[in-house]
């Protein structure tokens, strides 16, 4: 899985970053305008995205006047996609680790669910599911196995998905009552 990149986490890096993915090159005093920033904020994140060799910064003339350009590197830009790919992890929910469960009792008995049994029904495989919800193959297989309850998203996407309602899809765990 992508990891997060921790260069990127600052909200005006980010959207430099991405600012800089639709142009071959920005002027300085754009790029400040539009991220509505001090030029001393946005020369500390270019030169840090610099040293990174994420962006490349040069001077140059335009309108008669002295300005810095800024461009993507191709490193920066796969740092970027990287970075973006990590996160759309992050919200779907892939980062979830499948063997933690934060209430003992959830762990001793886990949410079912009919997954398995209507996917086989449409003949899907777990590639084919993962496909439809835009999740990996081990997700799917994690959530029909038990080891993980999806986000309440998820699981709205899993339903409709299956043309049906989440309580029809998950059922809750079985109560067997106070341990001996």
């Amino acid at each position: 899985m992508p990891e997060l990149d921790a260069n990127l986490h600052a909200p005006a890096r980010l959207r430099l970053m991405t600012m800089l993915t639709a142009v071959s090159e920005a002027e300085f005093s754009t790029i400040r305008d539009s991220l509505d920033v001090s030029d001393s904020v946005l020369s500390k994140h270019v030169g840090a995205l610099v040293s990174l060799g994420y962006v490349r910064s040069h001077k140059g003339v335009h309108g008669g006047r002295r300005t810095t350009w800024i461009s993507l590197t191709a490193p920066g830009r796969a740092a970027l996609s990287a970075h973006v790919a990590a996160l759309r992890e992050v919200i779907a929910g892939e980062h979830a680790d499948p063997d933690r469960r934060t209430d003992p009792q959830d762990a001793a008995h886990p949410m079912s669910n009919r997954l398995c049994e209507l996917r086989s029904a449409r003949r899907w495989t777990q590639a084919d599911l993962a496909d439809r919800l835009d999740v990996s193959t081990q997700t799917v297989n994690a959530i029909e196995t038990g080891r993980l309850e999806p986000s309440l998203a998820l699981a709205f996407k899993i339903a409709a998905v299956f043309e049906g309602r989440i309580e029809d899809l998950f059922l809750p765990p079985e109560d067997t009552g106070p341990e001996a």
